[in-house]
């Protein structure tokens, strides 16, 4: 009770001090609840990913040399990286497979999605693109171990047993021991492996395609390929941009199908970045140098992925 001469707190001063307090921690939470979702996810990304690319950059400046201790380099690795002239002939190799099978997984997987996307009934196109999926969903090592036996198995390979039974070759192909043809059949087999994906990604797009843009093509008197070209084509870019980041990521790090086919060969054939990371690590115990590549081929990763990711926005927002 308030003595004589005190104004004793009304439900109106009680109700203002409450609700400033209320209204404070209302815009406390309001404006931090962005920073308490994605505490968790930062931390995540920075144990799985930021810690382990910064050890890989810390020991790209370690010199290892096996039976002596390590020593600190600095760039050395790095100028060792770039004289080096095998590094470079494994850089050319990595950019011819990446964007071979970027080209023959966007290609075919656009021409499937096309003639699934024409067929009238939904349950034959679901069924379609749901055994087309069972690709995908085999591991990339099994996709590979799988084509070895294609290719090999048995002597001559399963290939060379139906075309020599076709009477279309007279002789067994060597498809992974001559030097000509193994890079071109590894990157086959990497876009038979990721076309699946593609072909989703752009049945998608197809099916969001509005229909009366169609009709109004056809009431104009527009070929096929014209309509393709003018409706179609602009609307499939964003899916076009999704397809290429993607694949050409993973074929360009790619690893697991290049190793079990031909390990690298014939001689270095078919020996890219991420094989050449893999025995100057493992095999030579070179690890300042294997990481000082790992370093570069990161880089270049995620510069391309910000580019993409920069073209899509774009796209987005015109």
């Amino acid at each position: 009770m308030a003595t004589e001469g005190e104004l004793e707190p009304g439900p109106a001063t009680s109700d203002r001090f409450g609700s400033s307090i209320g209204g404070r921690i209302h815009r406390f939470v309001n404006d931090h609840t962005l920073a308490f979702m994605l505490g968790p996810a930062l931390v995540v990304i920075v144990a799985i990913f930021i810690y382990p690319v910064l050890f890989l950059f810390y020991q790209s400046l370690i010199l290892t040399v096996p039976g002596l201790p390590s020593q600190f380099a600095g760039l050395e690795n790095y100028m060792t990286m770039l004289q080096s002239g095998r590094f470079w002939t494994f850089l050319e190799q990595t950019l011819i497979y990446s964007t071979g099978s970027l080209i023959i997984t966007v290609v075919s997987g656009l021409t499937i999605a096309l003639g699934i996307n024409q067929v009238s009934r939904k349950w034959l196109r679901n069924t379609y693109s749901t055994l087309l999926m069972l690709a995908w969903a085999i591991p990339i090592a099994v996709v590979a171990l799988i084509w070895r036996q294609i290719l090999l198995g048995t002597e001559f390979g399963a290939l060379n047993m139906l075309l020599m039974n076709l009477g279309l070759v007279s002789s067994p192909i060597s498809f992974l021991a001559n030097p000509d043809l193994a890079l071109i059949i590894v990157l086959l087999v990497d876009a038979w492996a990721r076309m699946p994906f593609a072909m989703v990604v752009f049945l998608a797009g197809l099916q969001s395609i509005p229909q009366h843009l169609y009709d109004a093509a056809y009431v104009d008197g527009a070929t096929t390929f014209q309509t393709f070209r003018a409706v179609t084509l602009p609307r499939l870019r964003p899916y076009f941009a999704i397809v290429g980041l993607i694949t050409w990521m993973f074929a360009f790090r790619a690893f697991a199908i290049i190793f079990p086919l031909t390990n690298g060969g014939p001689g270095s054939r078919t020996t890219v970045l991420s094989i050449h990371i893999y025995r100057e690590g493992m095999v030579n115990l070179n690890f300042g140098y294997a990481a000082a590549v790992a370093v570069f081929l990161v880089l270049v990763t995620v510069v391309v992925a910000i580019g993409y990711v920069t073209q899509i926005i774009g796209s987005i927002d015109q």
